[in-house]
């Protein structure tokens, strides 16, 4: 088993006592400690864990630090029968290089010339060793769905028992919400039509935002998969017959709308803005794919802590405070350092919450409860949080809101937050006021095309109808410098560790200010409640509802 040094328990008593820049003159129990925060990282992001990633003895060691540290600081069991842990039994699969193709067939029945890992890749699965998929090849434009936008991509098509070629990303005149929404819809909706397999085709934009090539030479394709194993053995999925799935290349794509006698550009062009309804297109192509995975099965914990509530009657209500344990665990791609250290992602969103729990419990209980958890296999599609938003160690209906720390960028001192998802609920005013307080201002998403939204743990809660607040740092103050400078240079990758000059005065702030908002979530008079005319609150039916 893996333990943290005296090193690390010398630097917290040395350092926890440090005066935190951006402190307030409130309540001083709300006042972070930048070393305690430091101690926490240092030891989640040392090489001694790998990288965490779920299922491997780093992410336990990882597990068993947090469960010990909110022994510790005096927070009681959430977990499973008295425990600080809620185990989650994972299926695992390791793409084989030997058994994945895809196959073209064009007019006259001759063969597409396509080379692996340059015209595309073919993904592995958690949940079948082997799986075959032909069948007439389809393009759905975006694969867009949405009857509140008049859009319907499948309009005229049946895609039953065939192979569908989707765009990548969605049209940029979407909404925030919308974009995020329907992109993750879209393989449902493949799925509800009968389609056997899905092939992604690049376009400029998402080649820009992360290209097929990067995709290749990074190694990611030979990461383990998970799905979380259901009561009756099976992995769960969304989607059951949908049986391979794999991305094109420019190149590759080009071949194939090349090969049925179409203007790719042009029919990417045609799609662009939202609200153009275009037919999509049998194309003249068999196709057939197939993957081979190596399987197994292992179990992650989620970590769990509660804060009991004071009030005899609002304690039985519960506001959740979420941030990710696991990061991407070792690369095969780079030859120096390969261990993904996932210091900003996420043991900051990690050391942050332990440290929002220390200031909670320093000052009086909150009314409500509040409970921490610590999730699993965030990197591996959100399977933690909608394993435990599936199988709560609270009653369901008691979880009324959350808030979630995942990735703040540490390296400079933000003078703004970004706060997804505040103005969909009541929470937006709780954050406004905190803001305000600490002399932060507001600002809109900084990345409205990449649907962040739904990328974090936070959003396994919203389709269960919690209403839920994820903040970021923003882009004032040289802010919007260092998130590009993480995105192009560190984040999953080795060097997102602790040699980046990281500002622990700004951690202990992005600490209070979480803090502070869950706190008065937890005291307030009334629990949460989504807006009423809120997209989110209309596709997934939040059960309290403010005009």
């Amino acid at each position: 088993m893996l333990h943290r040094s005296c090193f690390f328990t010398g630097l917290l008593l040395l350092m926890a006592a440090c005066q935190p820049q951006g402190a307030t003159d409130g309540d001083a129990a709300l006042r972070a400690h930048p070393g305690q925060i430091e101690a926490y990282m240092a030891y989640l992001a040392s090489d001694d864990l790998e990288g965490r990633e779920a299922g491997t003895p780093g992410y336990d060691a990882a597990a068993a630090y947090v469960a010990s540290e909110l022994e510790a600081l005096g927070v009681a069991p959430g977990g499973v029968d008295g425990t600080y842990r809620q185990t989650v039994p994972l299926q695992r699969g390791y793409r084989d290089p030997d058994g994945l193709s895809l196959r073209a067939t064009g007019r006259g029945g001759q063969a597409l010339g396509l080379v692996e890992n340059e015209d595309f890749v073919i993904y592995g699965s958690s949940r079948l060793a082997q799986s075959v998929a032909t069948g007439e090849a389809v393009f759905v434009g975006y694969g867009l769905v949405a009857p509140d936008l008049g859009q319907d991509d499948y309009a005229g098509l049946d895609v039953e028992g065939k192979v569908v070629l989707m765009l990548s990303g969605m049209p940029s005149g979407l909404e925030t919400e919308q974009r995020a929404y329907y992109s993750g819809q879209r393989s449902r909706e493949a799925a509800a039509r009968g389609a056997v397999a899905i092939l992604s085709v690049p376009t400029a934009e998402s080649e820009r935002r992360y290209s097929f090539q990067r995709l290749v030479s990074e190694g990611r394709l030979n990461a383990a998969s998970l799905s979380w194993i259901k009561p009756d053995g099976e992995a769960y999925t969304a989607t059951p017959g949908l049986r391979v799935g794999g991305r094109l290349s420019p190149e590759g794509a080009a071949k194939l709308f090349s090969e049925a006698g179409l203007d790719l550009e042009a029919e990417i062009a045609a799609r662009a803005e939202a609200g153009v309804q275009r037919p999509g297109h049998v194309l003249p192509l068999t196709l057939s794919l197939a993957q081979q995975s190596e399987l197994d099965r292992v179990q992650s914990d989620n970590v769990i802590g509660l804060i009991e509530g004071s009030d005899p009657v609002l304690k039985h209500d519960y506001i959740l405070m979420t941030a990710h344990l696991d990061h991407i665990g070792v690369s095969e791609s780079f030859e120096a350092d390969r261990i993904n250290n996932g210091a900003l992602d996420n043991a900051a969103g990690v050391a942050t919450l332990l440290e929002a729990a220390r200031m909670i419990l320093d000052g009086p209980r909150p009314r409500r409860s509040i409970l921490l958890v610590f999730v699993t296999a965030e990197e591996k599609g959100l399977l933690g949080s909608q394993y435990f938003a599936q199988n709560p160690t609270v009653p369901a209906e008691s979880l009324v809101g959350l808030v979630n720390l995942d990735m703040p960028v540490l390296t400079y001192d933000f003078t703004d937050l970004v706060a997804f998802g505040a103005e969909r609920s009541t929470i937006g005013e709780v954050v406004r006021d905190v803001a305000a307080d600490m002399s932060l201002t507001l600002s809109p998403d900084p990345f409205p095309t990449q649907g962040l939204f739904t990328r974090s743990d936070h959003y396994r809660f919203v389709q269960i109808g919690v209403p839920s607040v994820f903040l970021a740092t923003g882009f004032a103050n040289g802010g919007e410098d260092a998130w590009a400078a993480h995105f192009a240079e560190t984040y999953h990758r080795p060097g997102d560790d602790m040699d980046n000059d990281l500002n622990f005065g700004a951690a202990a702030r992005f600490a209070e200010v979480n803090a502070r908002i869950a706190r008065a979530l937890a005291d307030g008079d009334e629990r949460p409640l989504w807006r009423r005319d809120d997209f989110f609150a209309r596709q997934f039916d939040g059960p309290q509802v403010r005009e």
